[in-house]
């Protein structure tokens, strides 16, 4: 007996999810308003409704994701951003660990102002979300980098270009399908946890993509299998496309839980999987056993001043706080970058952001005036890689709020150890569903409800130690301590960390290593 359909996909069902642009303009002219059920396909153009106080969910106001193409914006598109988050969004923006902007506070009366804006400069919201392909992923000084190993920003914008003039065939997938297409040669966007990704090195002198499948976090976190095959770049465009044609005819549309790649993978066994994109594609992939070097997950980063690869220029990387950049921030950024004639910016997997296009006689004009605004080009550790999620603010899965605090957090450890240079991740996650990846940071905080000292409950964080990536057999997950801790004692318990670690006479141990070796009892 065939098992029922879950009730998302009896909604998809009903209605094909990307016509909810029509009801959207409908009830922001005054007509009817949009069904409780059909909120719910408001996804597919990046959009979630707010939680108010009581947990529930807002339907006012939503949050709102915009869709990066190759996770650049021009100064229009900039400027633009900025004019949105000032006039519809109360001065709220966060970056995502998807290279993504995210706005909130947006009401749906305003949505045809909004979309009339982004359209104006070539910007989309349009499948930002929902269960078809995500933004993909992708290097973002790809183009500028000096020794980098293949520009991929033309098989970022070609695969994505496909699904979007194809909307038909890939918008009603049984979840999201999560691509990483990179020639960055410290493969900053994180392979190892995409569904499928394609990672560039040279063999020979021929530029090749290690393929990967089946990564994920969350709940059921995976790191990605090699395929143990080597895609060539006319090959890219198809694989990405097959793969996905596979998991939207086979993936599970029963159990949400359930309904990711890697757990069609699973089921069906690697080789299954990998024998099916060749069936699909007409021809055999090159082999590939062995798997390219990888930088350390803690060592992908592109910040400060660099030369780039164009003749006179530089690009620079910027720190945010947490990932959250006040709409007004964007706007003074924007006059930065137009005053000195640079192109442009792209956001980073760690919630920052690069400015490139940049002459290299005034680079440190730019890098000055925007670390004036609080953004630093030569960011502390605590700044540079720590990230938060959404938390409980907006987010309706969230057990804490993570954004302010993970900012406040930030500024007192600067200022205890404003000279810890130690190269680590740090990640505070509102819940288990790990969006800003507590799970491969060498110390994760997970949201959860704790008892205070007076015996009250109180938001506070489970503790989890020694996550990393490098690669498919030295990745390895953070593991939980079982230690459960308030909210407000967070910055104290990493600072007793540092101190115990500064004070340790093992001294040829990395702040890292040091972590990674602390006893858990499971």
């Amino acid at each position: 007996m065939e098992k029922e359909l879950s009730k998302v996909e009896i909604l998809k069902a009903s209605r094909p999810p990307l016509k909810v642009i029509d009801d959207i303009y409908i009830e922001a002219e005054g007509g009817v308003p949009l069904s409780g059920d059909y909120i719910g396909l408001l996804k597919w153009y990046g959009m979630y409704p707010h939680i108010n106080h009581g947990k529930t969910e807002d339907k006012n106001y939503f949050m709102k994701r915009v869709k990066l193409v190759d996770a650049s914006m021009n100064l229009e598109q900039l400027r633009v951003m900025g004019e949105i988050g000032e006039k519809y969004a109360q001065g709220l923006i966060d970056f995502t660990t998807r290279e993504n902007v995210q706005f909130h506070y947006i009401e749906i009366k305003d949505l045809p102002a909004i979309f009339d804006l982004m359209k104006s400069v070539g910007l989309t919201s349009r499948m930002a979300s929902g269960d078809g392909p995500r933004p993909i992923v992708a290097c973002p000084v790809a183009g500028i980098e000096m020794g980098e190993i293949y520009d991929a920003t033309h098989l970022v914008k070609e695969v994505d270009t496909y699904f979007d003039q194809n909307s038909d065939q890939y918008s009603n997938f049984p979840r999201k399908y999560k691509i990483g297409i990179s020639g960055c040669k410290c493969a900053c966007t994180p392979y190892e946890i995409q569904d499928i990704a394609f990672r560039a090195f040279k063999q020979d002198d021929e530029v090749l993509f290690d393929l990967t499948v089946g990564g994920g976090l969350s709940k059921s976190k995976q790191i990605a299998y090699r395929a143990k095959r080597y895609v060539k770049i006319d090959q890219v465009k198809d694989v990405a496309v097959v793969c996905s044609e596979i998991f939207r005819d086979h993936g599970n549309r029963q159990s949400r839980n359930k309904a990711r790649v890697r757990h069609l993978v699973n089921d069906w066994g690697l080789e299954k999987f990998v024998a099916e994109i060749e069936t699909r594609l007409g021809y055999t992939l090159m082999t590939g056993e062995v798997e390219p070097e990888v930088e350390s997950y803690e060592n992908r980063n592109h910040l400060g001043i660099t030369k780039a690869a164009q003749k006179g220029e530089s690009y620079i990387g910027f720190a945010t706080n947490a990932g959250r950049v006040a709409g007004a921030d964007f706007v003074k950024m924007y006059h930065i970058l137009k005053k000195y004639d640079a192109k442009g910016m792209r956001l980073t997997t760690t919630q920052n952001f690069v400015v490139f296009g940049v002459k290299d006689e005034v680079a440190q004009n730019i890098a000055d005036e925007i670390d004036a605004l609080g953004y630093p080009y030569q960011p502390t550790i605590f700044r540079a890689r720590m990230q938060s999620c959404t938390g409980s603010e907006f987010c309706k899965f969230g057990i804490t709020e993570t954004k302010t605090f993970t900012q406040k957090v930030i500024l007192e450890l600067e200022e205890k150890f404003p000279n810890f240079e130690e190269n680590i991740m740090i990640s505070i996650s509102g819940c288990v569903n790990a969006c800003s990846h507590p799970q491969i940071s060498d110390i994760g905080f997970i949201g959860c409800k704790v008892k205070n000292d007076e015996g009250k409950r109180v938001e506070g964080y489970e503790i989890h130690f020694g996550g990393n990536l490098k690669g498919e057999k030295a990745s390895v997950f953070a593991s939980p301590t079982g230690i459960k801790i308030p909210a407000t004692k967070v910055t104290d318990y990493i600072g007793d960390l540092i101190t115990q670690y500064q004070a340790d006479p093992k001294d040829t141990a990395t702040f890292k290593e040091y972590i990674a070796a602390i006893p858990i009892d499971k």
